[in-house]
């Protein structure tokens, strides 16, 4: 199961833990389910890392580039659904599968974290900046 987890794209930005479901755990600790406006408004336009460091930008266009967890660059496409949930896919690498997750506002930690359509965790964001200061 490691193996396959370290080979997801945004690999950086997930967030591995113990718990068997951590949409539900969320869900138990009153986390805000973000919607489709507010995940844009994370994502559009912006370069997001994570707390293990990898980074990727989300150009307005749909395409998405970045670092993976394997020192590549990665390059693919994203859309948002109309209930929120953040979609990847086209990915230029096979270790890159697409996927969409559910983004939620855990507010202990007070950080966004995406969660796959199987509740279990996926990403853990540390940052958000405006724009493409990496160039990729």
């Amino acid at each position: 199961m490691r193996r396959k987890l370290a080979a997801l794209p945004f690999a950086a930005l997930l967030f591995i833990s113990g718990c068997a479901n951590m949409e539900q755990n969320l869900k138990d600790t009153d986390a805000l389910l973000l919607s489709e406006r507010e995940v844009r408004d994370i994502i559009q336009g912006n370069t997001v890392t994570s707390t293990t460091g990898e980074s990727f930008y989300f150009d307005v266009s749909g395409s998405v580039k970045g670092k993976g967890s394997y020192g590549g660059v990665m390059r693919g496409k994203w859309n948002i659904t109309e209930d929120g949930n953040l979609c990847v896919f086209d990915w230029n690498s096979l270790n890159a599968p697409s996927g969409c997750y559910r983004v939620y506002f855990d507010n202990s930690s007070k950080r966004r974290k995406f969660v796959d359509m199987n509740g279990e965790p996926r990403w853990t964001l540390l940052n958000v900046i405006t724009g493409n200061p990496n160039n990729y």
